[in-house]
């Protein structure tokens, strides 16, 4: 059976400090307008009020990638140029990451928060090894045949 082909639509994350941008894109969407969709929910009302540098153009963040080898995160990330296409540097349910820009122009590392699995303040339960075990009784058993002994 032929590889399945990638699909013609890409679900891309975009991280950064504790926002996820989801967006839905063409894979032959180039990543000057990823970064134009990622301008508009950074700047929509709904993120005022985070804790991120405020954004006014798409020359004020970069977009990257983190580096993997053997599919283990390396803690580097590699960008990405604006005219390059999302099915040459990414994959259906990417996640993406935004570097900000200093005043400079000096472009800052990734700040991303992944949240854990548990809220802050619950505890995970204690698996129950004591729980009871129903033994058959001989009236359980009434009517079965015994194995023949060896």
């Amino acid at each position: 059976m032929p590889p399945r082909a990638p699909p013609k639509i890409f679900q891309i994350l975009v991280k950064t400090h504790k926002v996820t941008v989801f967006l839905s894109l063409p894979n032959t969407t180039p990543i000057a307008t990823v970064k134009d969709e990622t301008l508009s929910a950074l700047s929509a009302d709904v993120a005022q009020g985070l804790d991120f540098p405020s954004v006014s153009s798409t020359d004020d963040f970069v977009i990257s990638k983190e580096v993997k080898e053997n599919k283990r995160p390396t803690g580097k990330y590699q960008q990405l140029d604006d005219d390059q296409l999302l099915k040459d540097v990414a994959s259906n349910w990417e996640v993406l990451f935004v570097q900000f820009k200093d005043p400079s122009g000096s472009i800052l590392p990734v700040t991303v928060s992944i949240p854990s699995l548990t809220d802050d303040g619950e505890e995970e339960p204690e698996a129950d090894n004591g729980m009871d075990v129903d033994v058959p009784t001989e009236t359980d058993r009434k009517g079965k045949r015994k194995a023949p002994p060896t």
